[in-house]
């Protein structure tokens, strides 16, 4: 059994939800977001909005309806910010980490089936690599000798 089956088995053992990768997320999201004005506009060509017209006038339904539309898109925003740029600034703390010599165990998000959770799954054998090689090192006698003689 390859070891990302091992992974994939473990995590959804462990009960996590399904990952929908990045790019879908960012093509639903941006489908929302340009399906939002015209929601709206056609709740206003259909005359759902009389009563708002007529308290708001025209002017007041186009400035509301902006509103609504600049809020709907700032909370994407914020959301999918947050979805894409926290797993990467983890990796780079942690990289900051590794070039200042600290080696812990990293605390990524392993969990993730996109493209940022093959990422955090290559860092960390990366990082268990170093882990090794920096024992490895470590255990050598001074000198540098690999138990070879100088004969």
């Amino acid at each position: 059994m390859v070891e990302s089956d091992k992974i994939r088995k473990k995590e959804s053992s462990a009960g996590e939800l399904f990952h929908i990768p990045i790019f879908y997320r960012l093509m639903v999201s941006m489908l929302f977001v340009a399906a939002i004005p015209i929601l709206l506009l056609s709740i206003v060509a259909v005359g759902g909005t009389q009563a708002i017209i007529a308290v708001l006038g025209i002017e007041g339904t186009i400035v509301l309806i902006t509103l609504i539309t600049i809020t709907g898109i700032f909370i994407c925003s914020y959301y999918l910010s947050r979805i894409i740029a926290r797993p990467i600034v983890q990796l780079s703390q942690i990289a900051d980490d590794l070039s200042r010599g600290v080696i812990t165990e990293p605390d990524l998000p392993v969990a993730r089936n996109d493209e940022i959770g093959k990422l955090s799954r290559a860092f960390s054998k990366m990082v268990n690599t170093y882990r090794l090689l920096d024992t490895l090192a470590q255990d050598q006698p001074p000198g540098g000798s690999r138990g070879y003689s100088k004969e």
